[in-house]
């Protein structure tokens, strides 16, 4: 069970990562694409702040998500170096009617 839950927990850090990373380019890239198209000054001036908060939050998913995700996994790793003959679920239990 300990090794599909480390897989998993990888697997949503490096999602979250990957989407956090696609959204800051195509945030900064619609950013730019819409000042050269306007050639307006006051464009920067009214969407600084709403583009500054979309950039942190951004980045603070990209690097806390994944960073959670590691703490959580090397949690999982110690408690299971720390007990290593602890109880766990196994995939074919014996039947209790027979």
């Amino acid at each position: 069970m300990d090794s599909s839950a480390l897989q998993w927990l990888a697997g949503i850090g490096w999602t979250a990562f990957s989407w956090a990373l696609a959204g800051l380019l195509l945030l900064n890239a619609t950013a730019v694409v819409a000042l050269i198209v306007s050639r307006d000054r006051t464009l920067v001036q009214r969407f600084t702040s709403l583009w500054l908060a979309g950039n942190l939050l951004l980045l603070c998913i990209g690097v806390g998500v994944p960073s959670v995700t590691a703490v959580a996994r090397l949690a999982i790793m110690g408690a299971k170096a720390v007990t290593p003959n602890a109880v766990s679920f196994a995939a074919n239990a014996p039947d209790s009617e027979k």
